[in-house]
């Protein structure tokens, strides 16, 4: 068969794509010999490149095995045509959905066979299946979410504890749990669908089910359909078979009507003993402030109470325009009671002073107990009015008046001090009363004082001049002065007492009696020491560098800065070339001091501290003690040198004091040796060390060795 019989078979005016393909082999491989058209235009082809197409490069790489198949499959057949759709792809590399159809067109001679391809682009079409297909795929797993979701919800429904009911637009039940059921009827299967609310209602009040209507049956249910046209029984609580059910109403768009009756019992009975245990907790921090704001054994409030009641009075001062008066009650030879008569009748007397004080002040007054003995009393009074004076002088004789305590008497006395505003800010009433306190004892027993203007001016000067300390420490305006002390054999200087000196920038160099006690009430004291302590060893440290023997650097040292944890490591910092002695006051050595105070001694001994024990002969050091703290050396206080060059009992208890030293094994040194009489009666006496005016006041190093200054600057 020739081409062009092949050609005449196909209809001119078609709009599928048609091409002739002519088989080249028994293996069945065809080329395209002529293509119409409505092929090139659909393969985006020419006829010339057409030609040179392999007809299997018509179909998409993933479908020419399809194709092969089923070609296969038609020969096996002995067909010699079939169809398919598959995806084609274009000759840009664009693919589409095509319906092939292939016809195979032979003779019996043993000319050429062809095959004709039909192909009709059904895109358009195939689109639409597989959308049509995809939506029902969706809607099939919608339906499958919708199934379970329906499932599951019903299983939540009938294993939920609450009863659950529905009840459609025309108010019959359609949907409930067993849960509703039993608190409908003890049958559950009288419960049925299409039952109307009212039924149900009904149906518990004849089972007695609502415990809140018992007896006005009628009424209830009235009441409770009224409620539920109306669409307010969302908001009723209820007790079905002695349970609390808050019944939950909504109604759905399409007129369905959700009912849940929640079981509130539990969560009622657990706020009831919440609210039990909220009352007993508030009875018991009432209680407990009670009991931390008040004086158990008076009743009397305490300190904390009386600063919680200041900032009261303060602001009803402010309101009423009237001034604060604070009382500060002391009583007298109270400890001799508690001493002779015993605790018992000092808390009696206590006792007795309370009610005094309660029976003495108004109601919106502050009565409070601040210490053992000590008492305050806030009142309000007029501007000039003397009653705070008449309220002390009335305790005064009250409290003065014998107390009887089982078969004897308490006889005791107070004292009063008196501050009030606005002279002093209500803030330093309390601190201001204590002066005036003590004002009264030192004037004598059973006396009231008032705080005046004289001790305003000293309250203010000790606040001046704390500030001044507080700001001379910050530019370091304190330093060290040295004062000899020298071996009566040698004339050589062998140590040096240093003391403390503030070069103030208006008042000039001052000693220590002129700051010091402020600053032990300020607590700054340990920062002068330190900082005295630290210029000393510099000074000396620059001074005697070289010398073969620097004398001894002695420190006065109080307990507090003798037992600082930072004073070892302190000392393990220095490096100055002599040795350091700390001289400590009497008073300290004694039997009764701590096991760690003689623990430090012996950690200081180790760092190679000596000590001494200055000013001895003021304080009560006994023998005992002194063997116990075996110190270096004894300083025998001035007051008991200044006699002796005119008084032989003077000189013989110095002497005493020397022959204790000897029999220790204690060095001694005179102190206040201020004539050559004092200085040669030492002698006499067996003192070899001394230190005083006599050889020197106290001053700088340079001062003391202008010898040894020139040979250090000389250096």
């Amino acid at each position: 068969m020739k081409l062009e019989d092949v050609i005449k078979r196909i209809p001119t005016m078609a709009v599928d794509a048609v091409c002739v393909a002519r088989q080249q082999d028994s293996a069945g491989d065809y080329s395209i010999m002529w293509v119409n058209d409505a092929f090139c235009r659909m393969y985006a082809t020419t006829r010339k490149d057409a030609l040179r197409h392999d007809p299997f490069k018509l179909y998409h790489w993933d479908y020419v095995a399809d194709f092969t198949a089923a070609l296969k499959e038609m020969s096996e057949a002995g067909k010699s045509n079939f169809s398919q759709d598959t995806l084609c792809l274009r000759c840009d590399g664009s693919s589409f959905w095509g319906g092939v159809s292939f016809v195979e067109i032979s003779s019996s001679d043993d000319e050429d066979a062809y095959a004709i391809i039909f192909v009709r682009d059904i895109d358009d079409l195939k689109n639409r299946e597989q959308s049509a297909e995809l939506a029902l795929i969706e809607n099939e797993h919608l339906l499958a979410e919708i199934e379970a979701v329906q499932t599951r919800l019903m299983s939540a429904i009938n294993m939920s504890p609450d009863p659950f009911g529905i009840f459609d637009a025309r108010d019959r039940l359609v949907i409930w749990n067993p849960a509703f059921a039993e608190t409908v009827t003890p049958n559950p299967d009288d419960v049925v669908a299409g039952m109307k609310k009212q039924e149900t209602i009904e149906m518990m009040l004849a089972n007695g089910y609502f415990d809140d209507a018992v007896g006005h049956e009628e009424d209830f249910l009235r009441d409770y359909m009224k409620d539920w046209r109306r669409g307010n029984a969302g908001s009723r609580i209820t007790r079905i078979q002695d349970r609390d059910f808050k019944v939950i109403s909504a109604q759905a768009p399409n007129g369905d009507r959700v009912v849940l009756r929640v079981d509130i019992s539990e969560q009622l009975r657990q706020q009831r003993e919440l609210e039990s245990y909220a009352e007993r907790l508030e009875e018991a921090n009432q209680e407990i402030s009670e009991q931390a704001l008040h004086d158990e054994l008076t009743g009397l409030g305490n300190r904390r109470y009386l600063n919680t009641r200041l900032e009261d009075i303060v602001s009803a001062s402010k309101r009423s325009g009237l001034e604060i008066a604070a009382l500060h009650i002391d009583l007298d030879r109270f400890k001799q009671i508690n001493d002779t008569m015993g605790h018992g009748a000092g808390d009696h007397v206590l006792r007795r002073v309370a009610e005094i004080l309660r029976s003495n002040v108004r109601k919106e007054d502050v009565v409070a107990r601040i210490g053992g003995d000590e008492f305050i009393i806030l009142t309000l009074c007029a501007k000039d009015a003397d009653a705070p004076d008449l309220l002390a002088d009335r305790l005064i004789e009250e409290i003065c008046r014998p107390i009887p305590y089982q078969d004897r008497t308490c006889r005791l006395g107070a004292s009063v001090g008196i501050a009030r505003t606005p002279m002093i800010p209500a803030h330093d009433l309390l601190t201001c009363s204590d002066i005036a306190l003590y004002k009264a004892k030192t004037g004598g027993r059973a006396m009231k004082a008032a705080f005046d203007h004289a001790d305003l001016d000293n309250l203010k000067s000790v606040k001046r001049l704390s500030d001044d300390i507080l700001r001379g420490l910050e530019c370091e305006e304190f330093l060290p002065f040295f004062q000899p002390q020298v071996d009566i054999e040698t004339g050589q200087t062998v140590a040096i007492e240093v003391l403390a000196r503030w070069q103030h920038p208006e008042r000039g160099l001052l000693p220590p009696s002129e700051f010091l006690d402020t600053a032990l009430e300020i607590q700054a004291d340990g920062r002068i020491d330190r900082i005295v302590f630290e210029k000393a060893i510099a000074a000396g440290r620059g001074f005697f560098a070289g010398s073969e023997d620097p004398p001894v650097l002695s420190f006065n040292v109080r307990l507090s800065r003798l037992m600082d944890a930072a004073l070892v490591s302190d000392i393990a910092e220095l490096d100055y070339p002599g040795r350091i002695a700390f001289e400590l006051v009497e008073s300290i050595f004694l039997e009764e001091e701590q096991a760690s105070f003689f623990e430090r001694i012996d950690a200081l001994r180790n760092l190679g501290i000596t000590f001494e024990v200055d000013d001895f002969g003021s304080g009560r050091a006994s023998i005992v003690g002194l063997k116990r703290i075996g110190p270096d050396r004894l300083k025998v206080d001035s007051r008991l040198i200044q006699p002796i060059a005119e008084s032989r009992s003077a000189s013989r208890l110095v002497q005493s004091i020397i022959d204790i030293g000897r029999a220790l094994d204690i060095g001694v040194t005179a102190t206040g040796v201020e004539t050559e009489a004092h200085s040669e009666e030492l002698r006499r006496l067996g003192c070899t060390r001394m230190q005083g005016y006599y050889f020197g006041k106290p001053a700088p190093l340079e001062a003391i060795f202008p010898a040894q200054q020139k040979k250090s600057r000389s250096a």
